[in-house]
């Protein structure tokens, strides 16, 4: 047991030069994610990331751009995220019930919300509990359930739809260098040395079950564009449906484009 509760000392006192070392990339890698979470549902007609876990995101965003006190630093680039993030939001409250057949499009966006709810509320007290004031330890927590949900996301849907290489190696430079400015910043926070290893772990066999699943597709895995005709397994029907999905049949950049929400 530690004499001292590492949580109770404070940031270390690092030079702008080495902070940006780190926080820059882990700033360029989340937005980009963003981007390419939002252009991949535009042309999938799925969510990018995994619609529960984005009002999780949401939630720690916005807490800690508006609600909290917090550095000035990491509010401009909290500001940045969630922005972005309010579009994944509607994307996710739009095209999320498409990944729940079993619940009606009303109950899951009644569910989304009281997830994004809970998650604030969380996210508040957490930095209360543990003056977070960067949220450090309320973001570190969020990312290992983040990054096993793509896992779930890709197992569940069984292709590779509303997905691409170059998000999962975005989203995957954005939290290793998140990581590493957590451990530059709190050397002597040890919970942070277990939480970041375990996303990171989670990231790195999500590019390669991924990159799997679109060369078995046959999909390109660092082409933009999808090709007319990707294979496509069913993951509802318990994969008892395979084979290619034309372009402008049903679906859009040859993956499957169907939805069980009516207003979608």
């Amino acid at each position: 047991m530690s004499q001292v509760a590492p949580v109770t000392v404070g940031a270390a006192d690092v030079s702008d030069a080495l902070f940006w070392t780190f926080a820059g990339p882990t700033a360029a890698g989340w937005l980009l994610t963003y981007v390419l979470a939002i252009r991949q549902a535009f042309v999938d007609r799925r969510v990018g990331i995994p619609a529960y876990l984005v009002a999780v995101n949401f939630a720690w965003e916005f807490s800690l751009t508006f609600v909290l006190e917090q550095t000035p630093t990491q509010r401009q680039i909290n500001f940045l995220w969630v922005l972005f993030n309010a579009v994944l939001l509607y994307q996710a409250l739009r095209l999320g019930p498409r990944d729940y057949p079993g619940l009606s499009p009303r109950v899951f966006r009644w569910s989304l919300v009281g997830v994004l709810v809970w998650a604030s509320a969380v996210v508040v007290a957490g930095a209360n509990e543990f003056h977070d004031r960067d949220g450090m330890y309320t973001g570190m927590i969020i990312q290992v359930p983040l990054s096993a949900s793509f896992l779930l996301m890709l197992k569940r849907r069984g292709s590779s739809a509303g997905q691409s290489m170059h998000l999962a190696v975005a989203k995957l430079v954005g939290s290793l260098f998140a990581g590493l400015t957590a451990f530059v910043l709190y050397p002597s926070h040890h919970l942070l040395q277990v939480l970041v290893p375990t996303y990171v772990a989670l990231d790195i066999v999500y590019v390669v079950m991924l990159r799997r699943t679109m060369r078995r597709e046959g999909r390109p895995p660092w082409a933009l564009r999808a090709p007319t005709a990707v294979p496509v397994t069913s993951a509802v029907s318990g994969g008892a449906r395979s084979g290619p999905t034309p372009s402008g049949s049903g679906g859009r950049g040859g993956v499957d484009a169907r939805s069980d929400d009516p207003g979608a």
